[in-house]
């Protein structure tokens, strides 16, 4: 699976709207039970899994750029991810934020999520996913695979299986089936789980042509190590920093080299705040953006460029910023 995770992506088409997506690794069947997958006694030796696309669009307006929203929910990650009519939402905040992120979500015209990834299960977390899927339509849903095991995490399962949504719990060297042309590389958790929830937080790379995103959740240096020891490509322009960043190593930041550095920070959270030689490290590198200080952060992509727009411009105390990217800062690829 290594060779999927380096080859070049195929050209985008946006106008790829109904087609079936296959990807059959650790899918749970259709018909398993909430208690099969919470006693891990699913069958997981099932030829097929498919997940078709809902027939309506999920939101009002086609993106024809690859666009993704870093959400301002304090303290905690939510990630909206829009390319063509397709949607992908990644956590939803603190178990307090679905509104917060709901309401975002109305903003940008959705109505319907083909995927929801919640990135690791953590009781500070729970609640705001299981609000998103009571809320709206959801195609697939996508988690970690580590089984959490309390009341919270029986009703979520319940609802999915209620809801007749799609369930997968990916591992390393997979990828998830999101859009045409774009790629979203799965290089964590490994099939060996770690003993720490936030080491086993999925981690996704996005990929647009030559334009490509590492959303590391809440992985820290142990995941760090394991994804460079077994070669995967982690060279990325945009960087969303690990939640718990002191954990992070400095090896690990210079292998990504970003451009961006975008961290989903609390203002009064001094547990997670960067130590000063960590902020350093990755201002050496890239420009960091947090959405403790700018709100919002918006990046959009045509594959070649992109395009930063934050909700406040915490230098100009005014209420947004826009910074494009040209082409000459598209770094190319080695193979």
């Amino acid at each position: 699976m290594l060779g999927v995770l380096l080859q070049e992506p195929a050209k985008r088409s946006v106008n790829s709207t109904d087609q079936t997506y296959e990807n059959t690794t650790n899918a749970t069947p259709e018909n398993a039970t909430p208690e099969e997958i919470s006693n891990n006694t699913v069958n997981w030796n099932t030829s097929e899994n498919q997940y078709s696309s809902p027939e309506k669009s999920p939101s009002g307006t086609q993106k024809s750029n690859l666009t993704v929203h870093f959400i301002d929910v304090d303290q905690g990650d939510s990630i909206l991810v829009e390319y063509a009519n397709k949607t992908m939402l990644i956590d939803a905040g603190g178990s307090d934020k679905a509104a917060n992120v709901s309401a975002f979500l109305k903003e940008q015209g959705v109505s319907i999520i083909d995927i929801v990834v919640w990135t690791h299960p953590y009781p500070e977390n729970i609640g705001s996913i299981i609000d998103i899927l009571n809320e709206y339509p959801v195609g697939k849903f996508v988690d970690s695979g580590y089984l959490y095991t309390n009341k919270s995490y029986e009703n979520l399962l319940s609802i999915i299986q209620n809801k007749s949504i799609q369930y997968q719990s990916p591992k390393r060297g997979e990828a998830l089936a999101f859009a045409s042309g774009i790629q979203v590389q799965v290089l964590n958790p490994p099939k060996r789980l770690f003993e720490d929830i936030n080491e086993n937080s999925l981690v996704l790379r996005l990929v647009d042509n030559n334009v490509s995103f590492l959303l590391m959740s809440d992985a820290g240096l142990q995941a760090e190590e394991s994804i460079m020891y077994e070669g995967y490509y982690v060279e990325s322009d945009i960087l969303k920093v690990g939640s718990h960043v002191n954990n992070s190593g400095e090896e690990f930041i210079g292998e990504v080299n970003p451009d961006i550095s975008i961290m989903e920070d609390g203002s009064d959270n001094e547990d997670v705040t960067p130590r000063s030689e960590i902020l350093q490290r990755l201002q050496n590198t890239s420009t960091v953006y947090r959405t403790d200080l700018y709100g919002n952060i918006t990046i959009t992509t045509d594959g070649l460029t992109y395009t930063v727009t934050t909700e406040k411009d915490p230098e100009q105390d005014s209420t947004s910023m826009t910074v494009s990217y040209p082409a000459i800062k598209v770094k190319q690829r080695s193979k």
